[in-house]
């Protein structure tokens, strides 16, 4: 089991990098940035993650077989981002909500791009709520099982699609079961205590206001 293991591990990483990486840049435009048509472009940001993954796995399955992405790493990395995105994107816009528009305002006046605001200022101030998003991504990504099975087929499985081979017809293999469910436990709970200081401070940003 340790190269599923190892697949479960490389695909939750770097689907978790990559979608709180595009939805910290989308978060903090949507936060302050005013765009003509913005409550109606967050909206359908929202309906994409009301949409039942089932509707378009098949799609999904033609299109990685025109591409060549089928039983591969970086095909799964990107659907789960792309399924991660607009939880992340609704959760670091509110985050980013709570950080008082009147810091940035100072700034400008001090001379600072828009760029340096956001990476000097704002970014650091909202470490908690970006671990406390990546915290989520991971554990989405970590669970996934329709878009594993449907787009792998022999090289690539993930722990979910492995646990559910061990129920068979001649019965249900208990122990490799346990064994597997108490080692993928691990991975993510030791992400979990990496990002456990900025984790605290996310879950909590936004309970005060000035």
């Amino acid at each position: 089991m340790t190269p599923r293991l190892v697949d479960s591990i490389v695909v939750a990483f770097f689907s978790t990098i990559l979608a709180v990486a595009i939805a910290v840049l989308a978060a903090y435009a949507l936060s302050r940035m005013r765009i003509k048509g913005q409550h109606h472009f967050v909206f359908w940001i929202l309906s994409t993650r009301m949409m039942p993954p089932v509707a378009v796995a098949i799609p999904m399955f033609f299109i990685y077989k025109n591409f060549g992405l089928l039983d591969t790493h970086v095909g799964i990395i990107l659907i789960h981002a792309l399924m991660n995105l607009p939880l992340a994107v609704l959760l670091l816009k509110s985050f980013f909500d709570d950080i008082p528009t009147e810091i940035d305002e100072a700034a400008l006046i001090d001379g600072a791009s828009r760029f340096l605001i956001f990476r000097k200022i704002v970014l650091p101030m909202a470490m908690g709520g970006i671990a406390a998003t990546a915290v989520l991504c991971f554990i989405f990504s970590w669970t996934e099982f329709l878009f594993v099975l449907t787009l792998t087929q022999t090289s690539l499985k993930t722990v979910p699609v492995v646990s559910s081979t061990f129920v068979t017809s001649t019965g249900t293999a208990w122990g490799n079961m346990a064994a597997l469910g108490t080692a993928a436990m691990l991975p993510a709970f030791v992400f979990i205590l990496l990002v456990q200081k900025n984790l605290v401070r996310g879950l909590t940003l936004g309970s005060l206001k000035q």
